[in-house]
């Protein structure tokens, strides 16, 4: 996202076809989702909540306060933030943020959420996810479950993540950079999202052991992959 914000306030000529935004309206890349009439379009990687909150609840069952660790200075995790406090409310379930304004924060932060939650959800924080392994260190220390909208954060101490392909999402951008090359004006392409019904789960058995949880069977089975 503030790759996508430099180079869309460097030039109003230039298409610029941008990809793995969760939000272009609230990072003011475009105005609405409808065609721009600018120089600028994209495919966002935004994931709807229901599902993730779904997750939380089968990882664990008896989650009550969920702790999100989120860069205040990128606009996607702020907007993630604002959603779950409205989605999660309205479960009777409570957020607690622990900001992190540089990568060197984030082991502080979730340092700070011992004894406040029932486990910690990260979404597609850049700043956050290039931390990944100093949020597991954290989640070892104080026996509380990671659980990511990023797949490949399984591998690095998530629990579990129902994420995007981003394989399937980068093909969905080359088609838009396509059109834009044969000439379609990139101003006349709606901004897109990739399809919610091809998410991808992947569970961590070790990360879950590490953190002090089993992941059950049936959440076991609907995974794509299941490290060991």
């Amino acid at each position: 996202t503030p790759s996508a914000q430099s180079v869309v306030a460097a030039t109003k000529t230039i298409p610029v076809v941008y990809s793995a935004v969760t939000d272009p309206v609230a990072a003011k890349l475009v105005s609405s989702w409808e065609p721009s009439g600018t120089n600028v379009t994209g495919v966002s990687d935004e994931l709807p909540l229901e599902p993730q909150i779904d997750l939380m609840k089968k990882i664990v069952p008896t989650v009550k306060n969920i702790g999100y660790v989120y860069s205040p200075g990128e606009v996607n995790s702020t907007t993630v933030l604002e959603q779950l406090k409205t989605k999660l409310g309205g479960q009777g379930l409570n957020v607690v943020a622990a900001p992190a304004q540089r990568s060197s924060d984030v082991l502080t932060a979730a340092r700070s959420l011992q004894g406040k939650v029932d486990l910690i959800y990260t979404s597609l924080d850049n700043n956050v996810v290039s931390s990944y392994e100093s949020l597991y260190k954290a989640a070892v220390e104080m026996k509380t479950p990671l659980i990511a909208a990023d797949t490949d954060s399984v591998k690095r101490g998530a629990v579990a993540a129902l994420g995007v392909n981003y394989y399937d999402l980068g093909k969905k951008t080359g088609g838009v950079v396509v059109d834009v090359l044969k000439g379609k004006k990139a101003g006349e392409i709606p901004s897109s999202r990739i399809d919610a019904a091809n998410l991808d789960l992947f569970v961590s058995k070790k990360n879950a052991a590490a953190t002090g949880i089993t992941v059950s069977e049936d959440v076991l089975k609907s995974a794509k992959e299941v490290q060991e």
